[in-house]
């Protein structure tokens, strides 16, 4: 699906994040969508390849676990 949404463009899949200072990443998406798993898979990658300090905020009005999601996957 994602491949035919594209349309054989190239896309940049990389962050734009700051260098120096703070970078916020908003995710929003529907319920069951790996939003949750994702932002723990990055921000392993931000901690452990790149030494960025993270902290991990939840905001979900419809499935109050996933606080307690994250806070597994930022232990």
């Amino acid at each position: 699906m994602f491949e035919l949404y594209l349309k054989n463009e190239i896309i940049d899949t990389s962050l734009n994040l700051k260098p120096d200072g703070l970078s916020v990443i908003l995710f929003v998406g529907v319920n069951g969508v790996g939003k949750t798993t994702t932002i723990a898979k990055i921000a392993h990658r931000l901690i452990k390849e790149e030494k960025k300090k993270v902290l991990l905020a939840a905001g979900d009005t419809f499935r109050a676990g996933a606080i307690d999601q994250l806070k597994v996957w930022g232990d």
